[in-house]
């Protein structure tokens, strides 16, 4: 019970962290920072099945509201991508090509009320997820030790 509580508050700490980076934070060549998305698919592929589908459908949410996107389009996504991550075990090191895909995924939500070219968008994903993913992973394992969430 003690351990689950501790999951949790760690899991909305992420969370509130995660939206207050991505509101706050400016965007890097026209595209916004996917910590939100990033943090997801950690908690895809470090974390118990339904705790990473329970995070996933809260990260998708938030990144709904935050982003004034239409309901539901980030949830399915992230829902999608955390699946696929965990079922076919991907390496971590795949998760900066998930952002150039999250900004075709908006632009086919949006079409032609996203602001800038698809094209550039997902070129310049490319860096900005490789930088984000690596920072907020890495972030994020140091959160987990010092919450001890490994220990049984």
């Amino acid at each position: 019970m003690k351990k689950d509580i501790v999951h949790l508050v760690h899991a909305l700490l992420t969370l509130v962290i995660a939206c207050a980076a991505e509101e706050l934070a400016p965007g890097i060549f026209g595209v916004g920072l996917p910590v939100l998305l990033s943090s997801s698919l950690y908690c895809a592929i470090n974390r118990k099945p339904l705790e990473g589908i329970l995070f996933a459908l809260a990260a998708g949410a938030a990144e709904d509201s935050v982003a004034s996107l239409p309901l539901a389009s980030s949830v399915s996504f992230f829902v999608v991508a955390g699946a696929l991550f965990r079922g076919f075990k991907l390496s971590p090191f795949v998760a900066p090509a998930v952002y150039p895909v999250y900004q075709f995924w908006v632009w086919a939500w949006l079409g032609s009320a996203m602001q800038g070219n698809i094209l550039l968008r997902m070129l310049a994903a490319f860096p900005v997820g490789a930088m984000v993913f690596s920072l907020v992973w890495f972030f994020l394992r140091w959160l987990d030790g010092k919450a001890a969430l490994d220990e049984k």
